[in-house]
């Protein structure tokens, strides 16, 4: 995967970084030297108090962040949906729905829209994945409407499958519920497409298979167990401060260039562990450390219950990013509490600060040193 009170400035933190006196040992007797982390340019990147939502834009991209307590988790769906796709991320803005569903933004319907969630995930070998979105409008009306909308526009034919098929009647999808039936042109994959509303939510789930069956049940399941986990959902927090225990100051930022709808965003439980391979076990790892935020930026910042709970879940990180190809490596300069793990061309990096937990990753072992670095440095001002 991709958090809580006094910060200092980021000069402060890098001129701390470097200032820092350890014991070592010079003709055997003890003398002092300076610990000297190598931030690179992350030493200046530190992540920023976030703004309460008073625009539009922030307060729908907040309720998006806080709709992924209540996704369905990929492998709850299939427990052979383990390799998470994009697109898995908030939906703010009609917009980022055509990630999904082409042409999807211009829908009339789309005035009403709020705001959404999508989670994408396949198997390992990539033979059957799901896209599936939760979509919020103004009220039930707008709803109903934009599922006459979309279930037209998942009905119209498209060149990347074969000439036939259509609307389908599906066992255990409502009454008015649009479902259609296609064949990949290339593959002969079979992909089921299917719009259901529930209230004032939209529900799309498309599934892609080999196996017609699976398909069809992937789609039926999704609606399901998600219908159920919005039917669950208590009215609407209405506070609008995104990090109520400013956890964002403890990660690194991400760069103008690499921004998306993840970028400096606090998570809940439940939402966190949707970012995860498997969902419910991570979410039992969070439950045990006692994480109730996540904060994901250009790293990620955990608070768990304790230091020994914190460890714990730096344990569970090291284990859920390593695979058969993955080998331990080096700790980054004079920081050798953080641990690092390379893995084809990945490296991760995971330290524990109190009871806080910082995560890296990078295409370079370098760069994920430094980053780690930086967040140690920023943990250590929360």
């Amino acid at each position: 995967m991709r958090k809580p009170t006094r910060v200092a400035t980021a000069a402060v933190v890098l001129v701390s970084a470097v200032s820092v006196l350890v014991g070592c040992t010079v003709d055997g007797k003890p003398t002092r030297g300076p610990v000297d982390l190598d931030l690179g340019k992350y030493g200046s990147m530190q992540g920023q108090t976030l703004p309460d939502a008073t625009t539009e834009s922030a307060w729908a991209k907040l309720r998006a962040v806080r709709l992924a307590d209540h996704m369905v988790f990929p492998v709850d769906v299939d427990p052979g949906l383990v390799s998470l796709k994009m697109p898995t991320m908030p939906m703010p803005v009609p917009k980022n729905l055509t990630l999904s569903m082409p042409d999807a933004d211009t829908l009339p319907s789309m005035k009403d829209y709020q705001y959404g969630f999508s989670v994408s995930a396949g198997d390992k070998p990539n033979d059957f994945g799901i896209n599936h979105m939760v979509m919020r409008f103004t009220d039930d009306r707008a709803a109903g409407a934009a599922l006459t909308e979309w279930g037209g526009l998942t009905s119209k034919p498209k060149d990347w499958y074969k000439p036939g098929g259509g609307k389908v009647s599906v066992d255990g999808m409502p009454a008015d519920a649009i479902v259609v039936h296609r064949v990949g042109s290339t593959d002969g994959s079979h992909k089921y497409m299917a719009v259901a509303r529930s209230g004032s939510y939209l529900i799309y789930t498309w599934a892609d298979s080999k196996d017609e069956s699976w398909a069809k049940r992937a789609v039926v399941t999704a609606y399901q167990k998600q219908k159920a986990l919005l039917d669950a959902i208590g009215p609407d927090d209405p506070s609008r401060n995104p990090d109520p225990t400013g956890l964002i100051r403890g990660t690194v930022k991400v760069g103008a260039d690499d921004r998306d709808p993840t970028s400096e965003t606090v998570w809940g439980q439940r939402g966190a562990a949707l970012l995860y391979s498997n969902g419910p076990e991570a979410f039992g790892e969070l439950q045990k450390a006692g994480i109730t935020v996540a904060a994901i930026n250009q790293t990620q910042a955990y608070r768990a219950g304790s230091a020994a709970q914190a460890e714990g879940w730096r344990k569970y990180l090291i284990k859920d990013f390593g695979d058969d190809t993955s080998r331990n490596a080096a700790s980054p300069r004079d920081l050798s509490t953080a641990t690092c793990v390379q893995k084809d061309d990945r490296a991760g990096c995971f330290v524990v600060v109190g009871s806080y937990v910082g995560e890296a990753y990078s295409t370079t072992l370098v760069d994920a040193q430094q980053q780690i670095s930086a967040a140690y440095t920023f943990l250590k001002t929360l």
